[in-house]
């Protein structure tokens, strides 16, 4: 089932298009008030002033960073010393309350006053003093020793 020669033909062979006319002119373009410079050239790159900003900006944020990991640094540094110090005293405190523990306990005070020479006084020998307090002595006289 082939087509005959003349339809294959007819086919493989494209037949003229006529384009339509615009339905009006195309708008002429105006013409350019100053035509360019032929001294003036295209900027190629950025201006120095860029580049001075660039370096400025790049340099104080590296100068910024080197000084905050410093800071950062010299902090750690610190706090290790002061937590060292802390221990140190703690220890020291340890140290000193059982010393004061051990110095004033009951047993050690009797002790050293039996070394001295020092007994418990007799049932009889034992004298309360009775002193008069702020508020009696503004009262009045105060009583004072027996003549």
């Amino acid at each position: 089932m082939s087509l005959p020669a003349r339809e294959v033909e007819a086919w493989s062979t494209p037949t003229p298009r006529r384009a339509a006319p615009p339905a009006r002119k195309p708008a002429t373009r105006p013409p350019i008030p100053d035509p360019p410079h032929p001294h003036r050239r295209t900027r190629r790159g950025h201006p120095p002033a860029f580049w001075v900003l660039a370096a400025a900006i790049v340099s104080a944020i590296s100068v910024g960073l080197v000084s905050l990991n410093a800071m950062r640094v010299d902090a750690a540094y610190r706090t290790r010393s002061v937590s060292e110090r802390v221990r140190l005293l703690t220890d020291e405190r340890e140290a000193l309350v059982n010393s004061v523990a051990r110095l004033s306990s009951p047993s050690r005070v009797g002790e050293w006053a039996r070394h001295n020479g020092l007994v418990h006084p007799a049932a009889g020998d034992v004298v309360i003093l009775e002193v008069p307090s702020m508020g009696a002595a503004t009262d009045g006289p105060s009583p004072g020793p027996a003549a």
